[in-house]
């Protein structure tokens, strides 16, 4: 194989790394997003549960007592 055949393959090579590298980073993004968006959710289920394991405490809030 020549050099000039190894360089054409290596910059083929290096053309397609780069497209992967960009779909990871998109991909990495967004389940970011998605993490951040289910902690939220899951914080909001958390408090919402609290309120009714401890219907007393709930109640003394909804009072302001």
């Amino acid at each position: 194989m020549s050099k000039n055949e190894l360089e054409k393959y290596r910059s083929v090579i290096k053309k397609d790394l780069d497209k992967l590298e960009k779909k990871m980073d998109k991909l990495q993004e967004a389940v970011d997003l998605l993490n951040k968006r289910l902690g939220k959710h899951i914080d909001f289920i958390d408090e919402t549960y609290d309120s009714l394991k401890n219907p007393i405490n709930a109640a003394k809030k909804w009072l302001g007592r």
